[in-house]
């Protein structure tokens, strides 16, 4: 009879053993796994360049949109990134333009001209103003 406990107790701590010794292999893989995955997270990691101008924070009395639309968005976004804005035609929007200049439609540009979210910069371009950033920061977007 005590050879039969003997037995099954040393079955039992073999078992315990096993279990402990196979948990920890598992562990081990699945630790060597996350850190795989975070070296390569962090060797193909993209970085963006900051925008240029940020809204001075103060408000500039009621904005007239509450909603832009997305190429009014884009527009705006391109403009705080420190791009100048020109106004073309549908069919020259796609030409090749000058360095640090972005085409963006007559009716988008004319739009945030006139309430205000863009500047003349005087030579046929444009520019965002504080109104704009503000808009950026506070006007949701319709896809």
């Amino acid at each position: 009879m005590e050879l039969v406990v003997f037995v099954l107790v040393l079955l039992a701590l073999l078992g315990l053993a096993a279990f402990l010794w196979l948990r920890r292999k598992r562990r081990n893989i699945d630790l060597a796994a996350a850190t795989k995955t975070a070296a390569e997270e962090t060797a193909y990691q993209v970085s963006y360049a900051p925008p240029e101008f940020e809204w001075s924070g103060t408000t500039t009395g009621a904005l007239p949109l509450k909603t832009l639309t997305y190429k009014q968005y884009e527009c705006l976004e391109d403009a705080r990134y420190g791009f100048r804005i020109v106004a073309v035609a549908p069919s020259e929007r796609k030409q090749p333009q000058p360095h640090k200049t972005r085409a963006h439609g007559l009716k988008t540009v004319s739009s945030l001209h006139k309430h205000g979210f863009l500047d003349d910069d005087g030579t046929g371009g444009y520019i965002i103003t504080d109104h704009g950033l503000n808009a950026l920061e506070v006007c949701s977007v319709r896809y």
